[in-house]
Order: C-alpha cells, then structure tokens, then sequence
C-alpha cells in the first residue's frame, strides 16, 4: 500500500469515527508541519495546537466531503491557531519589554491626577449647595451659560460673577499642586 492511499484509509476511518490508523499515520506529519510554523520559542506549543485541530475536524467530521478536504481543514485549523499563539506571544513579549520607568512613569501620573481629582471633588464637597450646584452644572453637565442662566432665573453675567466667584474659592481650597494639575485635567 502506497502512502497515498494509507492517508487516504486514515481520514476515511477517522471520518467513520476510528481514529487509532489517523493517529499513527497522519498525526506525526501533522506535528511536523506545526512545528515548522511556530517560532523555536513556541514549539512545545506544537501538541495543542494539533490536538485542537483534531478535535475540531472530528466535531465536524459528518460536514467533510472527502478526506481531501478533511485534511485541508485540519491544515488550515493547525495554521489559524499557529498564528493566534503567535499573536498572544508577540503581545505577550511586547508588554514585557516595555520600558518600566515608563511604566511607572505613567502610573505616578495617574497617581497624582487621582490624588487631585480627590482634593477637587473634597473641595466641590465643602463649597456652599448653590456653589456646588452651580459645579455641577457647569462641569458635569456641560451646560451653557445661557442654559444655567435660565434653569437659575438669572442673568448670563450673573452667572458668569457666580462662576468667577466658584473658581475663587477651588483656588483657594486647592494645593497649588492640585490646582495646576486641576487646571490641566478640566482644560482637557
């Protein structure tokens, strides 16, 4: 019996569910094949990636035509997952090799604007209700002058006197720290 025809026996016995022939003659040429894909850093990943092929290909078993297209399914499982390995690995490495003083760079920013956005929200707390109404409508809500001017019955530049006076008393309750990196994050 050729080689051709042993492959063939193979896939059709494991199409009919008998896969004991599959494992012997198809399985080790399929571990080959996974293994010149994957980088040397990966191939002990090479088992898994052929065994959820198999898995696959005998899930679907009844949909296969031929052995011809059993075996092309196989193949192109095996290069799908191949590649999926290889993305999470290349993820994987790049997060690594990030340069940690950047890393901790990044963190210490997000420390300090958590920090003042803290001090912000304590002194938004202490201010007077119609202040910290007025807070809210401007920086939360997003609202116009016009818009707070009509929901408050008062005059645009009567707002604008309350506004000023609001920014006055955060100033005054801020760190001069917190106060430019508050400057910063509500310029953003």
């Amino acid at each position: 019996m050729n080689k051709g025809n042993r492959y063939q026996d193979a896939y059709e016995q494991f199409l009919q569910g008998e896969i004991g022939l599959f494992y012997k003659d198809v399985y080790p040429s399929l571990l080959v094949f996974t293994r010149r894909l994957l980088p040397d850093t990966l191939t002990y990943l090479a088992e898994d990636c052929v065994q959820d092929a198999i898995f696959k290909l005998y899930s679907q078993r009844s949909e296969m035509a031929s052995p011809e297209r059993a075996r092309s399914f196989l193949y192109v499982c095996i290069h799908n997952t191949v590649v999926s390995y290889i993305r999470k690995d290349n993820s994987r490495q790049h997060f690594i090799n990030q340069d940690t003083d950047n890393f901790e760079d990044d963190f210490s920013v997000e420390l300090i604007r958590q920090e003042t956005i803290d001090e912000l929200m304590g002194a938004v707390d202490r201010l007077p209700e119609d202040m910290r109404q007025l807070c809210e409508m401007i920086f939360r809500e997003g609202m116009k002058m016009a818009e707070i001017a009509q929901q408050l019955n008062m005059t645009e530049s009567g707002v604008k006197k309350k506004k000023r006076r609001l920014l006055d008393l955060l100033r005054k309750s801020l760190s001069p720290e917190a106060l430019l990196f508050a400057s910063i994050i509500l310029s953003n």
